[in-house]
């Protein structure tokens, strides 16, 4: 499984667990970890999966009980792989539905980050499909995509044999070092990193996502609707998106918290996972 070779899998027992799906028996995949009454379920952004929350996953599971799923395409998920998931922001949220029926009723707080926080906004704003959501965290959600949005075309039009030339360790450095001008992935949590992604039929689902996600990018108008517990985190050096969108929806969302890390950049549970950990927990307690 993923975390392999990582210091925090030995450290704590996680569980790498798959359901099938409604979506042709097409398993859901998912790490979990922790035994707490209240859950939490992360959601991650585009070309990363389950590993992504790997920095925290340890000291929330301390509390809480952590559910990590793959999106469909990213990880270890093969519900893609079902003509009923389409490569889009609501094939995303259709699929978020069948997880949370499969995975129980019980209250959930999500927490999502980039792509992933896209989706946790968008169910926060049908509670009737999500009923069960206590509170609702986006961390550096991609509303506002700093592109043209005429490039979701473009991005739909990328061959998928191209995008994989650039999924290797060469790089995932090079990415490394310009969004957050350091390398902070072992080259053990590289592998770990890019061994689900080597699929070109994974690759084509994914372009599929990106493609509408900018597509649909500047979505927050309907942010005062949303009637959730609500807390944004934002690095104040995201090369990808704004930090004025943060404000933005801080404004927006009704008695939303608001935490912008220094000297942080798109990934802040990467980034600054200890400060991360902290306004998370307080959070979550406290709603």
């Amino acid at each position: 499984m993923f975390f392999s070779h990582s210091d925090y899998a030995r450290r704590l027992p996680m569980r790498s667990v798959y359901r099938p799906s409604p979506f042709g028996g097409r398993p859901f995949h998912w790490v979990e970890a922790g035994d707490g009454e209240e859950r939490i379920v992360f959601l991650h952004g585009i070309m990363a999966h389950s590993m992504a929350f790997r920095c925290i996953l340890e000291q929330s599971a301390r509390q809480f009980r952590v559910i990590v799923p793959d999106l469909p395409g990213h990880g270890r998920d093969r519900t893609y792989e079902s003509d009923a998931i389409a490569p889009s922001i609501d094939g995303l949220l259709h699929w978020l539905e069948a997880f949370f029926a499969t995975i129980g009723d019980e209250p959930v707080h999500l927490v999502g980050h980039s792509l992933g926080a896209t989706v946790a906004y968008l169910a926060a704003l049908r509670p009737g499909r999500f009923p069960n959501l206590r509170s609702l965290t986006l961390v550096s959600p991609g509303l506002k995509i700093a592109v043209p949005s005429w490039t979701g075309s473009l991005v739909g039009k990328i061959p998928a044999r191209l995008a994989l030339l650039g999924v290797n360790r060469t790089g995932i450095r090079l990415y490394e070092q310009v969004q957050w001008r350091r390398a902070r992935m072992t080259e053990h949590e590289i592998r770990d990193y890019l061994q689900p992604i080597r699929e070109i039929r994974r690759i084509r689902h994914i372009l599929g996502i990106g493609a509408d996600l900018v597509q649909q990018t500047g979505s927050i108008e309907e942010a005062s609707n949303v009637d959730l517990s609500s807390l944004i985190i934002w690095g104040d050096r995201d090369h990808l998106l704004p930090v004025a969108t943060a404000y933005d929806l801080h404004r927006s969302i009704p008695d939303a918290e608001l935490e912008i890390f220094e000297n942080c950049g798109h990934c802040p549970m990467e980034d600054c996972p200890a400060d991360f950990h902290d306004v998370l927990s307080r959070f979550l307690i406290d709603s």
